[in-house]
């Protein structure tokens, strides 16, 4: 609509989060993380205990169908086009095609989700998850499907454009604004 790039698109990315169920909460009293397995860009499943005593199992990462795909149901055409008919969404795709298809098997099947939560708590049995809320991620990917960890500003001759923002731009808000006022004062 304003003239900017297409790249990098912003690629949404669904996580789907289990609950573990009261009779088993008291297994996991700190944060569990995997080690990162080299050249897969998203940390697998994680078990995070919450301030109100919940405990999180996930998330996985599956392709949302929209911006806002919370659940497989929701889709929009013009996402999944804008997806369709960007080679760098082709290019990740393909490069960690083993993994995506693992990771749509997680949230399709419990069974196959559990056989990833097993190899850190062996004594977790399907019956003790239920599935509960996902959140969507706005991963930036170049044309090269590499994703793009920093900032990225897009300027066209009277909008500047935060193009991706990611996870410490909240807690460098003050810095991003000053970088943002420049590029404005600059620019325009």
């Amino acid at each position: 609509l304003t003239g900017g790039r297409r790249s990098p698109l912003i690629v949404p990315i669904r996580g789907e989060y289990l609950a573990l169920k009261e009779r088993k909460k008291a297994l996991i009293q700190r944060l569990v993380y995997p080690i990162p397995e080299p050249g897969v860009p998203f940390l697998g499943v994680h078990f995070t205990p919450t301030m109100s005593g919940d405990v999180l199992v996930g998330p996985n990462a599956v392709p949302a169908l929209a911006r806002d795909g919370y659940s497989w149901s929701s889709w929009s055409t013009q996402d999944l086009w804008d997806m369709a008919t960007f080679s760098g969404f082709w290019r990740l795709g393909l490069r960690h095609a083993r993994f995506a298809l693992q990771q749509v098997q997680h949230s399709i099947s419990l069974s196959h989700q559990l056989s990833e939560v097993q190899r850190y708590f062996p004594s977790i049995e399907a019956t003790d998850l239920a599935r509960t809320r996902s959140g969507v991620r706005a991963q930036a990917v170049d044309t090269r499907g590499e994703l793009v960890d920093d900032f990225v500003f897009d300027c066209t001759r009277r909008v500047l454009h935060t193009r991706n923002a990611p996870s410490p731009g909240a807690t460098s808000s003050m810095v991003l604004a000053e970088t943002i006022v420049d590029r404005l004062v600059r620019q325009l």
